[in-house]
């Protein structure tokens, strides 16, 4: 029953936030100048109140680990051995974000740099962008971690082996993307990888610190990228 109810619960958290986007559009009233950043504003205060209700439903399906994993964790604890990516097990998981986490972000930082590009973005307002960008990247990397990998992580953990958790986790959180940003199967690649090690993260220190860490890097420059591209060159 609970990975059935699982399946439901994040089914239906991930069906609603494309809900969240024309909804959000659908919103009249202007907070603020920018399209981009106006929006941002709403769409993350709605998705912070579906957040809330999905931690809610999965800490009913299983408070212990409900309690186990959302916590800050430990960062010092040590990752299992993934020979493909080079990790010998002897590291621990803040040496891995610290390393794995700059590459991941400079593949992010280039696919971004092409729309920005193509988009014929005015980086005049960079500054202005990344300020913004904070406070919205904060917020939606905590509900993203929230929904798909607490989400998953949490009512899952002991019943399904780590390896197919996290790799439900992956498929959960990539396939989005491809509509999504970075769009695309590059953009559903990139974003499947990035929720396979951070649902790994979460499991091996159990605590979600790192994972929201990671995922907010990561929207920094996904999210001040999509307000520079708002604005273009005269």
């Amino acid at each position: 029953m609970t990975p059935l109810l699982t399946a439901l619960i994040v089914g239906l958290a991930a069906a609603g936030i494309f809900v969240l986007r024309p909804l959000t559009a659908k919103i009249k009233t202007v907070l603020n100048s920018n399209p981009v950043v106006d929006y941002q504003i709403k769409f993350q205060a709605l998705q912070l109140v579906l957040t809330a209700i999905v931690l809610l439903l999965v800490s009913l399906l299983n408070p212990a680990n409900f309690a186990r994993f959302f916590r800050l964790g430990d960062v010092n604890a040590h990752i299992s051995k993934i020979a493909w990516l080079g990790v010998t097990g002897t590291e621990t998981w803040l040496e891995i974000a610290s390393s794995i986490g700059v590459f991941i972000t400079f593949g992010t930082a280039i696919f971004m740099f092409f729309q920005l590009k193509k988009a014929g973005a005015d980086y005049r307002y960079f500054l202005f962008s990344l300020l913004w960008a904070l406070p919205f990247s904060m917020a939606n990397a905590f509900s993203e971690e929230a929904i798909f990998r607490i989400g998953i992580v949490s009512p899952l953990y002991g019943i399904f082996s780590v390896s197919a958790i996290v790799l439900v986790s992956a498929v959960v959180f990539g396939a989005p993307h491809y509509f999504g940003m970075p769009s695309g199967i590059v953009g559903a690649l990139m974003a499947g990888f990035l929720g396979w090690l951070l649902a790994l993260s979460l499991v091996e220190t159990q605590g979600l610190l790192l994972a929201w860490v990671i995922h907010f890097v990561q929207d920094v420059v996904i999210i001040t990228s999509m307000i520079l591209m708002s604005r273009k060159k005269a």
